[in-house]
């Protein structure tokens, strides 16, 4: 078994940057994953053969938004393998507190590639170095955690610059829920700016909102330091403070300037990461492509129009979501990101849906309430 389209799609270099031979790749790296779905999985088969889908018709940019959906509410119920289960080498969940959770594998090569894909972002956006950082990781312990999506996610990320040392924000408390050690946190903050070595904060926003709030006076980060945030938006929101209230409190109270200061934006169903660019803007990566679709008839919209997000990445063998619709409501902006990169880019607009599904964005709001 071999993807030798995916697999030269993951050690593409500069993926906000598209050109017509990196199209033509993501275009067969497609036709590849779907072919192979098709064949090893019967729920993608039927998925296929009740739209009238041939995966070899994919010969074109275009073709890609007729690949037949899987819905993340179906993967929340079933898992859907194409490889034998013990494939796995790694297994993650969403990080719901109640009802249903995700479940995401991958075998070894996937997980390979979607490792490669965040390594190359990260290494654009200017997120890698060789200097030691402290990390200040607002997320659940992976100690405690073990499989939770999010805190594998932000403890992988801890790969990108040396570990000086690391200090998890979420911990169990006594009674066996998260709880947010708010004011340990912020001992360490202050430890950390003493030490005069980078400082990279990472995670749940609701989370560093909270400690921004109870900040009594204002601190400067040493140079080099970064603030990336991944999911978890609800507390902020519900305090009506926009994106970019937070980022200039951030700066204000942190001494950060704006462009170390990015959000993050992805989900264990799709696992393919994506992060703002320096004027914070989502763009997609050529290994990605994002639609935003009607609800209601699930045509592909224009640019502009508010939809149910469509995320589509061909990396992982192990289950057969290579295109997903999302619960989230978002858009594909009209005009060119002034960054320069040509890529697409997308704005996020909220959670679509009667229920909300059990998130990282839900749990991290209850977990500062109780705090």
């Amino acid at each position: 078994m071999g993807f030798p389209f995916g697999e030269a799609l993951s050690r593409v270099k500069d993926p906000c940057r598209w050109t017509p031979s990196k199209v033509r790749l993501m275009v067969r790296a497609c036709r590849e994953f779907a072919c192979f779905h098709h064949r090893r999985s019967p729920e993608l088969r039927h998925l296929y053969a009740s739209g009238g889908f041939d995966p070899r018709s994919i010969r074109g940019e275009r073709d890609l938004r007729r690949i037949p959906m899987l819905g993340v509410s179906a993967m929340k119920r079933f898992l859907l393998t194409s490889l034998p289960r013990g494939s796995a080498v790694l297994k993650l969940t969403s990080s719901g507190t109640r009802g249903q959770k995700t479940q995401i594998w991958f075998d070894r090569a996937s997980l390979d590639r979607v490792q490669r894909f965040l390594a190359t972002l990260w290494e654009q956006e200017g997120l890698v170095s060789e200097e030691p950082a402290n990390y200040l990781m607002f997320v659940y312990d992976p100690r405690e955690a073990k499989d939770l999506g999010i805190a594998f996610s932000d403890t992988n990320q801890q790969r990108f610059a040396p570990v000086a040392d690391r200090f998890y924000a979420v911990r169990k408390a006594a009674g066996g829920g998260w709880e947010f050690r708010r004011e340990e946190t912020i001992s360490k903050l202050e430890e950390y700016c003493c030490q005069g070595k980078p400082v990279r904060l990472f995670g749940i926003p609701s989370f560093m909102f909270d400690l921004l709030d109870a900040m009594k006076e204002a601190i400067r980060l040493p140079p080099g330091s970064w603030m990336v945030t991944g999911g978890g938006w609800k507390a902020a929101e519900d305090r009506k403070v926009s994106r970019e209230e937070f980022r200039r409190k951030a700066e204000l109270l942190l001494g950060l300037p704006p462009e170390n200061i990015r959000d993050g934006y992805g989900m264990a169903e799709h696992s393919s990461p994506y992060i703002e660019c320096r004027r914070h803007r989502f763009h997609v990566p050529v290994y990605n492509r994002v639609y935003a679709r009607d609800p209601v008839t699930l045509e592909v919209l224009p640019p502009g129009g508010t939809g149910l997000l469509e995320l589509v990445s061909p990396f992982n063998a192990m289950m057969p979501n290579l295109a997903i619709l999302t619960t989230d409501l978002g858009s594909i902006d009209g005009d060119r990101c002034p960054c320069g990169d040509g890529s697409p880019t997308f704005t996020l607009a909220g959670r679509g849906g009667l229920v909300k599904h059990k998130g990282c964005a839900i749990t991290a709001g209850e977990i500062v309430r109780r705090a």
